[in-house]
């Protein structure tokens, strides 16, 4: 796991290599191990190592084959790579220098070409150079578990693991997407193909992207489908626990200690009960004060009942929480906002002191139907028509207000707000709806001149149209493809990539691996989001079938949230304050500085909870001043 950058001219001027160091430089904190850079005339490559697999200097990159034909620069890990070296040896005579899985892939384009990434299980981000044909590839993993940013400004093509690695090139320009903050003030983060940033985009998950002679290709090699073939809970599960255990073996693979993070839900206990037979691999929980975001008591009995060592983190009681958020939105880059990523950067942190690796449950809700709206979407779709728009809008915008001085992880106004508006903006778009962050009323009242003439624009557009165009035979199948192609990769797996990294830490994914996503494509709805009982009933009883018991595999989900109405209006309260009373000009022209006035002050004196919507502004003014170079007063610098 490491940080990559990159630099291609397309009129054939020489690298700089000076601007490809300072590149490299700014992703010091994704491989503090080593780090190097390789330019060979118009193209230039940077790494930085995070030591993972062959710790020696054979492992170190950038990296080329024998003949030096082809380079590469990569961040991720490569599970299947004894058996695709074992081929390569096998089937083309390659004789490897190392035990890294970095040097399959100059190997493997080699024997392949492009069809090597669709043959890759694993995380990846990869730059590579084909010398011969002038080529520049850019590839990401089948879901997007790694990011991958890139642009072309003039004849300059740059990538880099994050958006900081671009702007470290003084030449790079810096102006604001207002499309990309249309989205992010909406939903907390901007869709899987574009940022925030005028003129930088990503690398689509499954795809790659190709330079040559002048001209820029992209072509998809995985997609996440729906087929349904199991119908019987029963033989799904059976299916399933030998293939999950499978994966989970694969995914220990490793040179360095390995981790698990543990929360108290079914999915990371699946993969604490996976791991349990297969040595003592530490479990590390976050410990919440308020109750209803604590999952510290189930999780006490997984390493309980796995005989696993257990680590509780209490990330409630960090005595600078202005500085851990400052932190969070320098490792964002502006393109995230999740109450989240403060509890996690601060666990990541806590787990770097005994191990470098560390397995999830993320992507598990997105796979197997884990989310309350997936149930909601059913309902919408069966009787959403019964309640006309005008009424469940104006129902909804009641409701919003008067949630105030609940502070809650979801209040049941809160719940009932979000499901009225969605079901208020008609059809395949409520489950869209239901993600948003600053309700569609709002915006109007909060844009300034430069947003403004988005205002009558749905930010959701992008959102709508992954699932309008999902291949699945109902409206939900076609969320939860939605939901793995364009949520997933854009919110909760650029969190996790974030805030680890931030750290020093690896983060595999399980229910990520392509083996699995294919599994859950294959299960009927019914396995995964049934009308009634509780959520994920599939991976209850694979649960049960582990030996977890009632109290484990019964518990309701909770999710790893932070409690965000309280944290504003109490250890946050004074950079808020300082944010949304006196720093006016950080928000314009694309915010109104008086309404974001207004709705602070509601929000403060309990009179309405704007938790959500104010989150998203507060990470934006954080984050445009440290662009700009201007710091909130009272805000610690990150």
């Amino acid at each position: 796991m490491c940080g990559i950058a990159g630099i291609l001219n397309l009129d054939g001027r020489d690298v700089d290599p000076a601007v490809l160091a300072r590149m490299t430089g700014v992703l010091a904190h994704r491989g503090p191990d080593a780090g190097e850079t390789w330019h060979d005339g118009a193209v230039g490559f940077g790494h930085r190592r995070l030591a993972i697999r062959d710790l020696t200097a054979a492992g170190r990159q950038p990296m080329s084959d024998r003949g030096g034909r082809i380079t590469v620069t990569y961040n991720g890990e490569i599970y299947n790579e004894a058996e695709l070296r074992a081929e390569l040896e096998r089937d083309f005579g390659v004789v490897f220098r190392s035990h890294c899985d970095t040097e399959i892939l100059p190997a493997g384009f080699l024997a392949w070409g492009e069809d090597l990434f669709s043959r890759l299980e694993g995380i990846f981000a990869i730059g590579l150079w084909d010398a011969a044909t002038r080529r520049l590839i850019l590839a990401r993993d089948s879901i997007g578990t790694k990011p991958l940013f890139f642009s072309q400004v003039g004849t300059v093509v740059r990538f880099a693991s994050e958006i900081k690695g671009l702007l470290a090139d003084p030449a790079h320009p810096r102006e604001m997407d207002l499309e990309g903050l249309h989205r992010f003030f909406a939903m907390g983060y901007v869709g899987p193909t574009t940022t925030t940033m005028r003129h930088i985009r990503q690398v689509e998950p499954g795809s790659i992207v190709v330079y040559q002679n002048g001209s820029e290709t992209s072509q998809r090699f995985w997609k996440p489908r729906r087929t349904r073939d199991f119908r019987s809970l029963d033989e799904a599960v059976e299916a399933f626990l030998p293939l999950f255990d499978r994966v989970v073996g694969d995914q220990l693979v490793s040179d360095v200690p390995v981790g698990i993070l543990q929360s108290g839900g079914i999915d990371s206990s699946m993969v604490a009960y996976s791991v349990a037979k297969r040595g003592k691999f530490p479990l590390v929980t976050a410990a919440f004060a308020e109750q209803s975001h604590d999952e510290t008591e189930i999780a006490s009995m997984v390493a309980r009942q796995t005989a696993l060592p257990h680590q509780i983190v209490p990330v409630s009681e960090d005595p600078f929480p202005d500085a851990t958020l400052a932190r969070v939105v320098h490792h964002f880059d502006g393109q995230v906002a999740d109450e989240a990523a403060g509890p996690l950067l601060l666990l990541t942190a806590e787990l770097r002191r005994n191990s470098t690796v560390a397995l999830s449950g993320d992507g598990a809700d997105e796979f197997f139907g884990g989310y309350s709206t997936y149930r909601a979407s059913r309902l919408a779709e069966r009787f959403g028509n019964m309640i006309p728009g005008p009424v469940a809008r104006t129902a909804g915008r009641w409701s919003y207000a008067s949630s105030g001085a609940n502070e809650t992880r979801l209040p049941v106004t809160a719940l009932l707000s979000r499901f009225l508006l969605g079901v208020a903006s008609g059809g395949p778009y409520a489950h869209a709806e239901w993600r948003r962050y600053v309700p569609e009323f709002l915006i109007p009242r909060l844009y300034g001149s430069a947003l403004r003439h988005l205002a009558e624009q749905s930010p959701m557009a992008g959102y709508r149209a992954a699932i309008e165009q999902a291949d699945g035979p109902t409206l939900l199948d076609r969320c939860l493809i939605a939901d793995q192609t364009y949520h997933l990769p854009t919110g909760l797996l650029m969190k996790t990539d974030a805030m680890s990294m931030a750290n020093g830490v690896e983060i595999r994914v399980p229910f990520l691996d392509r083996r699995i996503m294919e599994f859950s494509g294959r299960c009927a709805l019914d396995l995964l989001v049934p009308l009634r009982g509780p959520s994920k009933p599939l991976l209850r009883k694979a649960l049960r079938g582990k030996g977890a018991g009632a109290k484990i595999t019964d518990a309701p989900k909770r999710g790893f949230n932070n409690p965000l109405a309280g944290l504003l209006r109490g250890s946050l309260r004074p950079l808020c304050e300082n944010a949304f009373e006196h720093s006016r000009g950080i928000f314009e022209p694309y915010l109104e500085p008086n309404a974001i006035r207004e709705l602070w002050r509601d929000h403060a004196d309990r009179k309405s909870n704007h938790a959500y919507a104010l989150w998203p502004m507060l990470t934006f003014a954080l984050y445009r001043s440290g662009l700009e170079g201007v710091q909130l007063r009272g805000a610690r610098a990150a």
